[in-house]
């Protein structure tokens, strides 16, 4: 099996994608560009979520979350 690292593009469909005005990528380099935006967004996403979560419990550990539960119990009870 012969590898090598060109795409393979079929004759009889249209395999070029464009992603903007100026560059005109064939299926497989939109794909790799589309992972790799994936695996940012996803770290990214990630990150946020692991900030979220650690200033959730900082504020609950620092008081600060006090009266937000204090009126969430006076509106429940």
């Amino acid at each position: 099996m012969k590898h090598d690292n060109s795409v393979r593009r079929p004759s009889l469909a249209n395999s070029k994608i464009t992603t903007d005005k100026t560059a005109s990528l064939s299926i497989g380099d939109s794909l790799r560009k589309a992972k790799t935006n994936l695996i940012f967004s996803r770290l990214l996403l990630g990150i946020l979520v692991v900030l979220a979560v650690t200033a959730f419990f900082v504020a609950v550990y620092m008081g600060y979350a006090q009266p937000l539960w204090d009126y969430i119990m006076r509106v429940v009870s």
